[in-house]
């Protein structure tokens, strides 16, 4: 048997480098490794020329049997002997050691709420979820890591046949997880699922294979290479009954509340026997935002005193207030007393004067004429609270069947076990097939147990094969489930990033806000007392109606005088001269 390995330009047989005790370990949703020793008087001194991390193929008889990194080269020497131990890890190291990253819309300018907005990857993820904010089916969110992976230079390729892991699954938000993990933390949604690598293509293919569609892999206990079989029925993890509990909770500007969604399979399944399998998984609840303005108003009642003394505080305690015209520029029949008007409240409103000559009476003093003038907010708006929905986010859809799934998935009695096979040649075996045993107890030929583990020894022709429940969810399945989902919450940035604000939105500030002033203009006052008001004491009188003659007024006026024989000036408050007619 022709084995050679391959590394950069360089190619040789295992023999002409002293290659030995090769080995190959492969797993199910885990990383492939081979292993081999270089015994050689150089070992420690001039070791093969690799260097870390070396892309590395293995080949049989011309055809890859493996690829892979060179990731450990330990050395060791005794008075004996010299050996180098190779370690090639397979493409799953490179999904281990890549960072899952996704796209999320961020401002350009963090000092702006207005910015516009960039796309940048994060290790901050939502698994389920798509760069548009659509939902991602199983298979779909396995192809964006996977195209991530190889994108990032994952030495890999990979093989979803359409229609396959059509189901979806909840939002999972999370950060910092390796391409690996994510893909793992996926398929616990998929239990039925594995994966394994093809290597006989000149780039591994990464195969997930459904329990319902894998192929079987006969091995008969009358085999000469059968040598030994550890095997046992598990029916402890079989299942009854699966119950998922999906909880909400929904939030409504204060208001908070709380929904539950039971998917149960089968429908009269008992939740509290011994073996139902119960989750409760958080999902993101409805969330919406209200804003709210509450507003007064009142007629705008320009023919009232009294709403003229409330605009004029001066006017409050004067007597006899008459309005001898009043006008105003708007026709909206209310003004603004208390609260702001926002343009999504769909009422009018805009700035108004009032404007009014008045005449009145203060402390003896009659002013017949004085222009006054009121500016407020003017509107069609009632007295009312206004609300109007801001922000609206649904509820996170629940998945479709997954409880059927695990039933279907966990509810045959699971067998698990070690067996080994030894030839002249290590024998072939499929690591995507279900294995059966013929010749011995009749379930065993039909129980379709899932490979898990596969060891080859190559120099020995050993191929030891560990089956049984999927490796990562654990021994304990139904604990392990459960464990899984408790760190699991609700997805909290799923609004973040798509448009980078989040479910709140922007908040709406009042565009209108109620406002109120007087002007007075010219005042004509109609009758002025200087003085003592009383009979008894001395004044000084200025009264208009005491003029009879038409067309006269009192002001300063200029007039000349002779003092001391000298012509001088003075002002005086006097009419204008006229004539009196004598009569006949």
């Amino acid at each position: 048997m022709s084995w050679t390995i391959h590394w950069g330009e360089g190619e040789q047989t295992f023999a002409a480098l002293g290659l030995c005790r090769l080995r190959r370990r492969r797993l199910n949703q885990g990383r492939d490794t081979v292993t081999f020793r270089q015994e050689s008087a150089t070992a420690l001194t001039a070791p093969l020329a690799i260097e870390p991390f070396t892309t590395v193929h293995i080949c049989k008889e011309g055809s890859t049997w493996f690829s892979g990194k060179l990731i450990g080269l330990p050395a060791f020497g005794s008075v004996e002997e010299e050996a180098g131990n190779y370690q090639i890890g397979g493409p799953w190291w490179d999904l281990e050691n890549i960072v899952y990253q996704q796209p999320w819309s961020l401002a350009k300018d963090p000092e702006n709420s207005e910015s516009e907005l960039v796309t940048a990857w994060k290790s901050h993820i939502v698994l389920g979820q798509g760069a548009t904010g659509d939902r991602l089916t199983i298979r779909e969110q396995l192809l964006q890591i996977l195209d991530y992976a190889v994108d990032s230079g994952a030495a890999l390729s990979y093989a979803l046949p359409t229609g396959t892991l059509a189901g979806t699954f909840p939002l999972d938000e999370c950060r910092d997880l390796s391409c690996a993990e994510a893909i793992q933390r996926v398929l616990r949604w998929a239990p039925a699922v594995r994966s394994w690598f093809d290597y006989s293509e000149e780039i591994p293919v990464l195969h997930f294979t459904d329990r319902s569609t894998a192929p079987s892999f006969f091995v008969s206990m009358a085999a000469e290479s059968l040598q030994q079989l550890s095997i046992a029925p598990r029916p402890d993890l079989q299942l009854q009954t699966v119950a998922i509990k999906y909880e909400r909770t929904h939030r409504a500007g204060r208001k908070v509340w709380q929904t539950l969604q039971v998917d149960r399979y089968p429908a009269d399944g008992e939740e509290n026997s011994p073996r139902a399998l119960v989750l409760t998984v958080e999902l993101e609840g409805s969330s919406s935002q209200y804003v709210t303005q509450k507003i007064s108003t009142e007629a705008v009642a320009l023919n009232s005193t009294l709403w003229w003394k409330r605009h004029l505080p001066a006017l409050e305690d004067v007597e006899n207030l008459q309005l001898l015209s009043v006008s105003r520029d708007s026709t909206l029949p209310r003004e603004l007393l208390t609260g702001c008007i926002s343009d999504w409240m769909s009422i009018d409103c805009e700035s108004d004067v009032a404007r009014a000559t008045i005449a009145y009476e203060k402390e003896g003093i009659f002013v017949a004429s004085q222009d006054v003038a009121v500016r407020f907010l003017a509107t069609d708006g009632q007295t009312a609270t206004y609300s109007r929905l801001s922000s609206y986010a649904p509820e996170e859809e629940a998945p479709e069947g997954l409880a059927q799934t695990f039933f279907e998935s966990l509810s045959a009695c699971p067998y698990e076990g070690v067996l080994r096979l030894v030839a002249n040649e290590v024998p072939a075996v499929p690591m995507g097939a279900l294995l059966q045993i013929t010749g011995g107890q009749s379930a065993w030929a039909s129980m379709g147990a899932e490979i898990q583990e596969c060891e080859e020894d190559v120099d020995g022709g050993i191929a030891e094969l560990r089956f049984g429940p999927p490796a990562h969810l654990g021994l304990k399945q139904l604990i392990q489930l459960a464990r899984a989902n408790r760190r699991r919450i609700a997805p909290s940035g799923t609004l973040i990033r798509l448009n980078g604000e989040g479910s709140s939105g922007k908040i709406e500030q009042p565009s209108h806000t109620a406002s109120a002033n007087s002007h007075s203009g010219g005042t004509v006052y109609g009758r002025i007392v200087i003085g003592q008001a009383e009979e008894s004491g001395s004044q000084i009188l200025l009264d208009a109606a005491a003029i009879e003659m038409a067309g006269l007024s009192l002001q300063p006026r200029e007039e000349f005088v002779v003092e001391n024989g000298i012509l001088k000036r003075r002002l005086a408050i006097a009419s204008q001269p006229y004539v009196v007619e004598e009569e006949d």
